[in-house]
């Protein structure tokens, strides 16, 4: 009589369980119809969905749940996703050029060769995201959390990083000539061959950065804290400084 109870409640518990999961696709679906349709879905969870290759051209997706979504080759521009929940999604080559990700969630996302030009992500969250051979420029990330990301062969010309987050970051001969670094905390940073011209480091936290092979030497590094930094090949305001080469 217990086996029978047991089995009673196993097919129960099967059959409420893929209910739920039918009931979840259809809403998914009805909500990709509406952001497709009408170009807007506030506060909508997509996450999972399969977006790749969307036009969602000035869409409005703010505060949406986008967590683990395939979002490949998708056109953002213009769209509102201030707010938005993007972590571990997959973003690569996708274009989101002057699109609003401020305060935004990018954790451990996949950004490789995105397109995110003029875009802002002021207060975003973006610790340990992958984001090399992008295109970044002139975008703001101001007091944004960059933590630990990949940001290798990078272009990030003119990006602003006012009180931003980038301790332990890899910045692998990226590009950030006549970027704003004022107060950045960039402690344990990998700079390594990166291009620092005319960039304006005030007042930085550099504490232990790697900028072996680095080109700072028309970078305005008045009062940075530069203490542990490794320099070696690298080119500063007074000179080619060797003093790190081991």
């Amino acid at each position: 009589m217990n086996s029978l109870l047991n089995l009673i409640c196993v097919m129960l518990f099967i059959a409420i369980y893929l209910d739920g999961a039918a009931a979840k696709d259809d809403l998914v679906k009805t909500r990709m119809y509406q952001l497709k349709s009408f170009q807007a879905c506030n506060k909508c969870d997509l996450s999972g969905a399969d977006l790749s290759g969307a036009i969602l051209h000035q869409s409005n997706l703010r505060e949406s749940i986008l967590t683990g979504a395939d979002l490949r080759w998708v056109y953002f521009n213009g769209v509102n996703l201030r707010g938005a929940n993007l972590s571990e999604a997959d973003l690569r080559y996708s274009w989101l050029n002057e699109t609003d990700l401020r305060n935004a969630n990018l954790s451990n996302a996949d950004l490789d060769n995105a397109q995110f030009s003029g875009v802002n992500l002021s207060g975003a969250i973006l610790k340990k995201a992958y984001a090399s051979n992008g295109d970044l420029s002139e975008s703001i990330f101001a007091r944004a959390n960059l933590s630990e990301i990949d940001l290798s062969g990078t272009n990030l010309t003119g990006a602003d990083f006012r009180h931003a987050y980038l301790d332990s970051s890899i910045l692998i001969k990226t590009d950030l000539s006549n970027a704003i670094l004022i107060n950045a905390q960039m402690r344990k940073s990998n700079l390594l061959g990166a291009n620092l011209l005319n960039a304006n480091l005030r007042m930085a936290d550099l504490r232990g950065a790697n900028l072996t092979k680095a080109d700072l030497s028309t970078a305005d590094l008045s009062h940075a804290n530069m203490e542990g930094v490794i320099f070696c090949n690298t080119l500063t305001p007074w000179g080619e400084d060797n003093s790190g080469c081991r």
